[in-house]
């Protein structure tokens, strides 16, 4: 039997507190013209653990214009190069350039590679960590080599299988920066492992999702709405396995501020199923 994971209350409430709160004015308008909205994807990598799951995610470092600090997933922004159709891929795809995205970022970002060869196999952690491919893992997130180049030079496909769309979130209009992101979950492919790489994150590890919203109730552990809700839904399920088999019906919601007393606060509608209500 299928058990949904489901965050709570379809209307949430956040507190708009410290950076977010130097966003908005007094009536909660943003204090700038809101910037356009950049495309992203992210992805919560799983593995199963003593009756529920793990989820890798690290520290945004501090000096990071968005996010500064936020406990967050592997992912990023979608790049030009990532809409590119001969990509090769293990399924039907879409949206493409938010999958291959989802697929580039998690290599770069802590080497681990969502992909295949001709006998359905992932490449395992030694040959990941080889120089050949620490090579091209940074030839990646340094802009000089493509997904697609990298994967047909192995001989690989993307494994669109392996990744599932769980919610998308679209920034705030306060924000400076925005975007619109793809969350994924994808299960840690067998032999691989992943790696704290540095970069834009500090003290990446694999974390009990319970044990980290306990963290950020005491002050802890920032994070932003949409990894609080991810997290939530994650802490809600035995295994791996009923996550992937969850139903999900993934549209894009967006908190917005409300007045709460003589406060404002971050509210948003959402329907436990990786949608909501617009406001």
């Amino acid at each position: 039997m299928q058990v949904a994971c489901h965050a709570g209350p379809v209307l949430r409430e956040f507190p708009l507190t410290g950076r977010l709160a130097e966003l908005v004015d007094a009536d909660g308008q943003p204090l700038h013209e809101p910037p356009p909205v950049r495309r992203a994807a992210t992805v919560m990598l799983l593995r199963d653990r003593q009756g529920g799951v793990e989820v890798f995610a690290f520290r945004r470092v501090p000096r990071m214009v968005f996010a500064p600090g936020m406990l967050v997933f592997p992912g990023g922004s979608v790049d030009a190069a990532d809409a590119d159709p001969a990509l090769p891929w293990d399924a039907p795809v879409d949206p493409a350039a938010a999958l291959a995205a989802a697929v580039r970022e998690t290599f770069e970002e802590c080497g681990v590679l969502l992909a295949r060869d001709a006998s359905g196999l992932h490449p395992d952690a030694g040959e990941l960590a080889s120089p050949v491919w620490e090579e091209r893992r940074i030839g990646l997130a340094e802009g000089r080599l493509t997904l697609g180049g990298v994967l047909t030079q192995a001989g690989l496909v993307a494994a669109a299988s392996a990744l599932r769309p769980w919610a998308r979130w679209v920034t705030p209009e306060f924000e400076r920066r925005r975007f619109d992101t793809w969350f994924y979950v994808a299960r840690l492919p067998e032999g691989q492992r992943a790696r704290d790489l540095g970069g834009e994150g500090e003290r990446a590890a694999w974390l009990d999702p319970a044990d980290a919203l306990e963290r950020h109730a005491a002050g802890e552990l920032p994070m932003l709405p949409p990894t609080q809700v991810c997290l939530e839904e994650l802490a809600a399920a035995a295994s791996v396995e009923e996550v992937l088999a969850t139903p999900r019906a993934v549209r894009p919601v967006s908190p917005w501020v409300d007045r709460e007393g003589d406060g404002l606060v971050l509210r948003i509608d959402l329907d436990g199923r990786g949608g909501g209500e617009a406001r």
